[in-house]
């Protein structure tokens, strides 16, 4: 009752295949005419697209980089409670994206310590 139905048999006995008929050369070389053509309008049309960047684009790239952090602190603020370690992690990662502080500044920091610890006195 509910077991599996079986399978139709599929041999090659009742399989049917299609005709299939491969265009020539001439046909194939004028096709590839046709797509060059056409590829160059594109890749114009693309680099029209591309330059001319939406107001509405912009502005809300600007909000979202105003807004992102702030979202995170909170984030984090609320995650802390559950999640200590993770809250804190958010929450620094908040406050150092509102800082304006990259990976590579943090980077440099610590280099900048390793090279005022070690001295070759």
């Amino acid at each position: 009752m509910f077991g599996r139905q079986p399978k139709e048999d599929q041999s090659p006995e009742n399989m049917e295949i299609p005709d299939i008929m491969f265009p020539s050369e001439s046909e194939l070389e004028e096709t590839a005419e046709d797509d060059t053509e056409l590829s160059k309008i594109t890749n114009r049309k693309q680099l029209s697209v591309t330059t001319e960047n939406p107001e509405i684009v912009t502005i809300v790239e600007k909000i979202s980089g105003i807004v992102s952090p702030y979202f995170i602190v909170v984030v984090g603020l609320i995650l802390s409670d559950d999640n200590f370690l993770l809250g804190i992690l958010l929450i620094a990662i908040g406050i150092l994206s509102l800082l304006r502080i990259s990976l590579t500044d943090i980077v440099e920091f610590f280099l900048d310590i390793k090279e005022g610890l070690t001295s070759d006195e």
